[in-house]
């Protein structure tokens, strides 16, 4: 799993408990009032740390909102190892489900809305969430192939893109994606991908 650790100015070391404290608040309006009503000040008056400690530690109220929002969800995208790389996909899509049925669907939903509109914002999710997420899949399905569980002339972006985006597109449009569907989902993908496939 990579580092979410926000790369972070020079300068005396933040207090673990203080940084908790107001990346907890951070997600809690995030995921209450989205973007475009979160704002620096009010994660102050939620975590009761001062306005000048936060913005000493964070540039931006999107660095923040970003940073607030891949701690809050790391524990919860931690992917499986097992013997089998299809059951690692399977598992990984179900995760992905799961926490976009919650409170951070509703947020992603809310940073892709306001990215159409602001670069910066659709730039600090994809490098911050989506570009990560993506990687660690490519590194499941390559050692898939390396296995011999998958073909080897698998297009690996393609299968990617095959088995999330849909599920982006689904919570976009409040579809739902239960376990039942996603279930349905990677095993029409995968069932392509598996060495003599095709």
């Amino acid at each position: 799993m990579q580092s979410l650790e926000i790369a972070r100015p020079p300068g005396r070391p933040r207090c673990d408990a203080t940084r908790t404290s107001v990346l907890a608040a951070a997600y809690d309006l995030l995921a209450e009032g989205g973007l475009s009503r979160f704002t620096i000040e009010g994660v102050a008056v939620r975590s009761g740390v001062a306005r000048s400690t936060i913005y000493r530690w964070w540039p931006s109220k999107g660095s923040l909102a970003m940073e607030g929002f891949l701690q809050a969800t790391a524990a919860d995208l931690a992917l499986p190892a097992s013997d089998s790389v299809v059951a690692d996909l399977q598992a990984t899509l179900r995760l992905f489900a799961r926490l976009v049925r919650g409170r951070a669907g509703r947020i992603i939903r809310c940073i892709i809305a306001e990215g159409q509109g602001d670069p910066e914002t659709i730039e600090a999710f994809l490098t911050g969430f989506v570009k990560p997420r993506r990687a660690e899949v490519r590194a499941v399905i390559a050692r898939g192939i390396a296995s011999g569980e998958l073909r080897r002339d698998l297009d690996v972006e393609i299968t990617c893109s095959s088995l999330f985006g849909p599920l982006y597109l689904r919570m976009l449009l409040n579809e739902g994606v239960d376990d039942t569907w996603v279930d349905r989902l990677s095993g029409f993908v995968l069932a392509g991908c598996l060495s003599g496939a095709g």
